[in-house]
């Protein structure tokens, strides 16, 4: 069941058509945050300023808490923070669990792929959190990355363009995203 619901809410992140509206990436991180707390999860958001981007709300606040999720997950604690630039606006998810192997990192983005062997469902997902994450974040014409961090633990970064660095077609087709200029 859970790997058909799961399979079902990818399937749906590739074919939503939620329309984009004006969001704050903070708010959206900020909400993410305080129902893993609620939860008992630690976790913690360290930006107060506004990010404002136009995207689709409902399917850019599921990739961060997949992000999250992940995080507190195999990495006991999730902390979240959110920056621009000129170019883009950077979601950050930093954890300190063990990380993942170099070679295997992108492959923790693929379907259905579990880096961790058990089947234990405390220990592991279905393999399509970081999958959905990407499709939506590549649907608002960003990207999606991971690194291990050098004190050890993750950092998974979602990156969104600027409007100034898309066309106007793409920022209003309802398939992708930009920040307000």
């Amino acid at each position: 069941t859970a790997i058909t619901e799961s399979t079902l809410a990818f399937s749906r992140a590739e074919a939503s058509s939620e329309a984009t509206a004006s969001l704050d990436l903070t708010e959206l991180g900020r909400e993410v945050v305080e129902e893993f707390r609620l939860s008992g999860a630690d976790a913690t958001i360290t930006t107060d300023t506004p990010v404002v981007f136009v995207g689709r709300p409902v399917a850019l606040k599921r990739a961060i808490r997949n992000v999250v999720e992940n995080a507190i997950r195999y990495g006991r604690q999730a902390r979240v923070s959110v920056f621009t630039d000129p170019m883009r606006a950077t979601i950050r998810v930093d954890d300190d669990g063990p990380g993942i192997p170099e070679a295997r990192i992108e492959e923790a983005f693929q379907p259905f792929v579990r880096l961790e062997p058990s089947r234990n469902r405390e220990t592991g997902g279905t393999g399509l959190g970081l999958s959905i994450a990407r499709s939506i974040v590549h649907a608002h014409g960003g990207t999606i990355a991971a690194r291990n961090r050098p004190g050890g633990g993750l950092s998974v970064d979602l990156v969104l363009p600027r409007a100034s660095e898309l066309g106007a077609t793409d920022l209003w087709d309802g398939k992708g995203g930009g920040l307000l200029t």
